[in-house]
């Protein structure tokens, strides 16, 4: 761990004891078989009901159309347009959420790939959270941006029983996958799952200076470049004073190769190198009371781990099961080589 700029004690507020099953391996484990069950219910469901007069033949072939076209940067569309094709369908199969994570010795000694792919990306939730876990109110608001797959809130809501949560993303479709996991898990009443842009102020007005925590995993890429300050101004304007943002993501450390800067573009992802997150971190007025950057080799073997599934063999047939996940594995390989992985905790100056 190590503060760039000072570390605001006296704004953290006291810890109390966690949760019983949090930033444990045991209590990771419980959380995916609850929580896997009805995350692939409610996405199977989503997917195999007839949408726009399309029939489950052709939405397979816009599924796997919308996937060559990102992987192979040839594609003018942008990210939510690709979710109403159906792209996440295909990743849905393949890992928990669209973030990884770093692997801890406990869960390199997992022997099932498959779990020790899902057990990293719940100890990144679980990290990430760690503050406002220990901290915030127990019947506090804490604000996701970026629902992803719904492993983030769904994590948090199942341990915090009386906490209030908003996940904010952009994509229509996905905010009707969470809320239909949300309503199997019995959460519904204390789970909103918002649509909206972060940067159109009348997204989250009624939430400016009301959370008790803000969390954000995987989000700081898609802000372009002129625009990452405003969007961790934005996430920060969410707190209330001495709350914390909480934020788990990366930074590359080297350029990516020609072909994965291309590839990264095509799916509006911008990494920014260490000095560039930083300025924008002190730009947007964050003080830090973390930053624990990971290496690439804590992170890779989540690469490694990728392989084909029995419900990708099911729905795609073999050759899309045995070719989709080597590409996202190679993908993943020249993501995860140049960065750092990072989780840092900042509050407003």
């Amino acid at each position: 761990m190590s503060p760039s700029d000072g570390t605001a004690k006296d704004l953290t507020p006291a810890k109390r004891r966690p949760p019983e099953g949090f930033l444990t391996l045991e209590g990771q484990m419980r959380f995916l078989e609850t929580f896997l069950p009805v995350r692939n219910a409610a996405i199977h469901d989503f997917y195999h009901t007839p949408r726009d007069g399309l029939e489950t033949r052709q939405t397979r072939r816009q599924q796997l159309r919308a996937a060559l076209r990102l992987l192979g940067n040839g594609t003018g569309e942008t990210v939510p347009e690709l979710y109403r094709l159906y792209y996440n369908r295909l990743f849905s199969m393949i890992w928990l959420a669209l973030n990884w994570g770093p692997y801890t010795p406990e869960i390199r000694r997992i022997t099932d790939p498959q779990q020790r792919m899902y057990l990293s990306q719940v100890h990144s939730v679980d990290t990430c959270w760690q503050p406002a876990v220990q901290s915030a109110p127990e019947d506090g608001l804490l604000v996701e941006i970026g629902t992803g797959l719904s492993d983030g809130w769904a994590r948090i809501a199942l341990l915090m029983p009386k906490v209030k949560l908003v996940s904010l993303t952009i994509e229509a479709d996905q905010a009707e996958m969470a809320r239909a996991i949300a309503a199997r898990l019995g959460v519904a009443d204390r789970v909103e799952i918002r649509v909206g842009d972060l940067f159109d102020p009348a997204t989250t007005r009624d939430l400016a200076g009301t959370a008790d925590a803000v969390t954000a995993m995987g989000v700081i890429p898609h802000f372009p470049p002129p625009r990452k300050a405003d969007g961790l101004r934005a996430m920060a304007a969410l707190l209330k004073p001495g709350a914390p943002l909480l934020i788990f993501d990366a930074y590359r450390t080297t350029d990516f190769s020609r072909f994965m800067a291309r590839a990264l573009l095509s799916s509006l992802s911008w990494y920014p190198a260490e000095k560039d997150f930083r300025s924008a971190l002190d730009e947007a007025g964050l003080s830090l009371l973390r930053f624990d950057a990971h290496p690439a080799a804590s992170c890779l073997p989540f690469a490694d781990d990728i392989h084909t599934t029995d419900q990708l063999r099911e729905e795609f047939g073999p050759l899309v099961a045995r070719l989709f996940p080597r590409i996202v594995r190679t993908f993943m390989k020249g993501l995860l080589t140049p960065q750092e992985s990072v989780y840092l905790t900042g509050v407003r100056r």
